[in-house]
Order: structure tokens, then sequence, then C-alpha cells
């Protein structure tokens, strides 16, 4: 409990409120205006937006911008939800009692999770029985097991080592650790609101074993990825998917903040998962071999299965290693409050050899070979057909 509260009190909880009530009064009102024109949700994102960006260049000292930044982002989602929702038809307009009661949940507004309104709507039909009992127990216990974990455990072990690789290893993970902190609280917080027994912010054997890039971003904060599946990758998936993905990608790092840091981070795995995702298309085909991330709902049809775990072995090994390189951005410096420069990233990267950013034009290299390797062998095939 005192590390809750010293946790909330840190993060400035009274610039919270004000900011996020004045969000909540100026888009109720752009909202009320926009209604009806199909353009709701893009006018709202548009219009919150922009209020972030001056808040956070003009108005908002950046070290305390950095405390209330999570907040501000979270209720970001929740407005924008609504404007998309009220244009595809799923929720009508809400009145403003239910729009600021939705918008300013203490449930969710700290530490998340993020919830759509009619999540918020019929949490009130949810009971609050043994099962909810011990997952809030649960999740409290996991929450704190992870933060004692980050800040008494992996905190100072970085300190002792000497292998680079290894240290920056142990450093993301701290960094990784104190995230599952956070996302186990707001799992107990939202389960005690009601908000159902099946909800799940983070999967952290999924990030730590990591199967591929595209899993650790999923599993990562479930709840934003639904946020961003639904409400930026599917509304401009009409694009083709390379730029839906690079949509998704590039919205979250917006909402993230204006620094170099987080947007070269989040481009970084859109550039590994993709060419990841690429790799196994290629190395499937030539193979003739399953190698998804996870098994198919279809039966399989492929001849060759025998390589299957042991690629899948070295790409969870390669997937370590980027969280690494990644993570390492993620240390206790005093200069993380407001992000490290383009500088310090390239300094951080330059003394890990740039090994994540090779492994991936390697990867990208054997993609395009492999592709010209299953292009010339299938056309003997196709000439055999014809004949």
């Amino acid at each position: 409990t005192l590390t809750t509260y010293k946790y909330l009190q840190s993060t400035q909880l009274t610039h919270t409120y004000i900011t996020s009530v004045a969000l909540v009064a100026i888009t109720y009102f752009v909202m009320a205006l926009a209604c009806g024109t199909g353009k709701c949700g893009v006018v709202v994102l548009g219009c919150n937006l922009t209020a972030v960006f001056i808040c956070e260049l003009a108005m908002v000292e950046a070290d305390r911008w950095h405390m209330i930044r999570g907040s501000v982002i979270l209720l970001l989602m929740k407005l924008s939800s609504i404007g998309f929702d009220i244009d595809a038809g799923v929720v009508e307009p809400p009145d403003l009692l239910c729009f600021s009661g939705y918008s300013l949940a203490p449930s969710t507004m700290v530490f998340g999770p993020f919830v759509t309104l009619s999540q918020y709507q019929q949490r009130k039909n949810t009971v609050f029985g043994f099962s909810v009992l011990v997952r809030v127990c649960n999740s409290i216990v996991l929450s704190y097991m992870t933060v004692l974990l980050s800040t008494c455990v992996l905190s100072d072990l970085p300190n002792a080592l000497s292998n680079k690789l290894v240290k920056a290893y142990f450093t993301a993970q701290s960094f990784r650790a104190s995230h599952y902190f956070v996302c186990y609280l707001s799992q107990s917080s939202a389960l005690i609101a009601g908000y159902g027994t099946d909800i799940r912010v983070a999967e952290p054997a999924q990030v730590e074993i990591p199967k591929s890039m595209s899993r650790v971003a999923i599993s990562w904060n479930r709840p934003m990825h639904f946020w961003l599946k639904t409400y930026i990758y599917k509304k401009s998936r009409g694009l083709g998917q390379f730029v839906a993905a690079l949509f998704t990608y590039t919205a979250s790092s917006i909402l993230h903040g204006i620094n170099f840091q987080l947007p070269a981070v989040l481009l970084s795995i859109f550039i590994f998962s993709y060419v990841e995702a690429r790799l196994r298309e290629e190395l499937a085909v030539y193979l003739d071999c399953c190698m998804g991330d996870r098994k198919s709902r279809e039966i399989c049809h492929h001849s060759n299965n025998a390589f299957r775990r042991a690629i899948n072995g070295l790409f969870v090994l390669i997937n370590v290693i980027q969280l690494a390189y990644l993570g390492v951005l993620f240390d206790s410096s005093p200069i993380q409050v407001e992000g490290y420069s383009w500088l310090n990233v390239l300094r951080y990267w330059t003394d890990l050899y740039w090994c994540g950013h090779l492994l991936a034009l390697i990867g990208f290299l054997l993609t395009y070979v492999l592709k010209r390797a299953n292009a010339a062998r299938a056309q003997p095939q196709a000439k055999h057909r014809s004949d």
C-alpha cells in the first residue's frame, strides 16, 4: 500500500486530473459537433493529438509531462475510441455524465488498462465472486513480485557484469519487470471495478520467451494492442497490409511522446517483426515446413516439419538478443525523465555494434535469396504442369 501511495504521489495526480478534465471537456464539445458526419473518430483523435502536442511542447514542463503522460495516453485512447465506435454504430453518443464517468474512471485512469465504452457500460452486470477475488489477489501478488524483482534484484545486477550484451539483457529485463508491475496493478484495479474475469493486460511469458517479435508487440500490452488494431490498423487496411502496419506503429510512436528514443525503438520493432514474418514465409516455402510462430488452426499440409522446432528455437534466441538490444535504452539514467536524444540512442546501439539492426539486415538478405530460390524452383514446376 505504501509503495502504491508513493507511486501515485510521484505522478503528480493533481496535474493529471486537471489536464484530463480539460481534455474531456474539449473532446465532448468537438464530438457533439462531429457526430453524424461519419468522421467523428478521426476528428476527435486529431483534436486530442493536437492538445497533447501543445501540452508536451509548450505548456507542461518535461519532467512533469513524463509523470502524467501515461494517464493522458490512456485518456486519449478512450476518447478517440468513442468517436470511432459512434461512426461504426457500435455505441450511441453518450450523455455528458456517462462520457465523463467513462473517461475519468479512477479504476482505469492512472494505471489503465484501456477499456471500451461498451465494457464500461456492461461492468455493472459483473458479479464479484470467488474467482474474481482469486484473480485480484494473484494480480496484486505478481505486481509486487515484479516491482521487487525490478528494483531490488535486476537494477544493480548489470553493474556487476562485464559482457555488454549480457549487461544489456538484464538492463532491459529490469525495465520489463517494472512494466509488468504496472500491468498487473492495472489488471487488479480493472478486476475490482467489475470489468470481467477474462481481462488480461500483459503476458510476460510471451515476452520473455519471444517466439516472434510480433508476439512481443501483442503481449506487451494487450488492451493497447486491441486499440491499435481496431482503430488504426483495421481503419487503414484498405491502403495495404504494409502501409496499415506502418501507420499502426507510427500511431503508437506518436502516442508515446515526441522524442527520438521511443519512435526509434517502435520503428525498429516494426522493421524486425516485418523482416521476421517475411523470412518465415520464404522458409516455409523453401523447406516445405510450418514456420509460423504458433500452431496453425488448419490442418498442416507441409511434408517436412523436422526443422521446425530447431528454426523456431533459433528465432527465439535472435529475438532475445533483439529485446536486449532495444531495452538497453531504458536504463535508470536521470536523462530518462525527458527521453534520450538521438545522440544517446546511437551511442548505446554503437556500444552493442548495432547487432539488432545487423541481424535484421541479415534476415532481409536471406529473405531475398530464398525468394529468388523459391521463384526459380517454381518455374520448372509451372512449365511441367503446362506441358
